[in-house]
């Protein structure tokens, strides 16, 4: 497991997200300018990959680091984007990718880790001011089971609003 590289557009990064959503038609240029933005931002994301013995990036997700007012100007992580490859699922890929991403979002000083709505993501969550940090996750229900398997117990319910591109 490491951090996201340039590179990572010709090793197949957009083919696993494509397992979770959408991507869409990106370019190496369009993936080059959005890689340079991201790494200008190198206390906000941090982006890992998992790659198998040819380089090939078969999972993959990500922590957004959020600074808050509250909690004494606290952070927050949001986890997202969590995909691994569907020839590679059931190795425990993306629990070691979650792992490492509440791992990183402790170290950085957020006083909790939150999973975001959908396919394979971690997001949501309360914690207290304690020494506790806490990792509440938001997924779909198709995913559930899987993140039963992390540890996860279903506590909420989630909403969203989606807006329509024009």
């Amino acid at each position: 497991m490491r951090p996201l590289q340039r590179s990572d557009y010709k090793d197949g990064m957009l083919d696993v997200l494509r397992v979770l959503t959408t991507v869409g038609d990106i370019g190496e240029k369009a993936w080059d300018e959005r890689y340079d933005w991201l790494a200008r931002r190198g206390d906000e994301y941090y982006i890992l990959v998992v790659c198998d013995g040819q380089r090939k990036v078969v999972g993959t997700g990500a922590v957004i680091i959020e600074r808050k007012f509250i909690h004494n100007l606290g952070m927050v992580g949001h986890i997202e984007d969590i995909a691994v490859a569907k020839d590679q699922q059931g190795k425990k890929l993306g629990l070691r990718i979650i792992e490492a991403l509440d791992y990183i979002a402790q170290k950085v000083g957020c006083y909790k880790v939150r999973p975001a709505p959908s396919s394979l993501d971690p997001l949501c969550g309360a914690a207290t001011l304690t020494e506790t940090v806490q990792t509440i996750l938001d997924c779909s229900e198709t995913n559930e089971g899987f993140y039963v398997k992390c540890g996860y117990k279903r506590t909420g319910l989630e909403m969203a609003l989606y807006y329509d591109k024009k």
